[in-house]
């Protein structure tokens, strides 16, 4: 995958203690993800870096939404997004199948792309069922002649 330098940070010239970025996630950055539903964003994520001598510690916090395909009609809605997540950057050779929150960085690293971190928090968010929310009056936000369709063609 092409690499984002836009969402690439420079750590090696950054003093040690906390440092503040702010990316916003939009529908050309998920266009470089083949493999993703969403395809379009609005997602702004606020990433606290706090360097230390031996070790980066990153702290995610995301909110906006995405439009993806509803699991049931497969018309498109829009799902709201927010979560929070943790990554360590550790110098060394670790093994990163044991730690899902560690990424093992070589000694002379001076930079770290997080384009597929903030890719993977956005998805991580998202609900293992995508459907419409209800309406306020409680009846399905899903296109009702697809129902129809769904209701017709199920076993009885």
């Amino acid at each position: 995958m092409k690499r984002f330098s836009e969402y690439t940070i420079p750590f090696s010239s950054y003093s040690n203690g906390l440092h503040e970025f702010e990316f916003e996630l939009v529908d050309a950055f998920f266009d470089h993800f083949p493999e993703s539903e969403i395809h379009q964003a609005d997602v702004l994520v606020n990433v606290e870096m706090i360097k230390h001598e031996r070790q980066l510690e990153f702290n995610f916090l995301l909110d906006g939404y995405v439009t993806l395909p509803c699991d049931r009609c497969l018309e498109e809605y829009e799902q709201p997004v927010s979560g929070e997540f943790n990554l360590y950057g550790k110098f060394g050779h670790g093994n990163n199948e044991d730690e899902f929150d560690v990424v093992w960085l070589p000694q002379d690293a001076y930079q770290i792309d997080l384009s597929q971190y903030l890719y993977e928090y956005v998805v991580l968010s998202l609900p293992l069922r995508k459907v419409h929310p209800d309406s306020d009056e409680g009846k399905p936000g899903c296109d009702p002649e697809m129902l129809g369709l769904l209701r017709n063609l199920s076993v009885k």
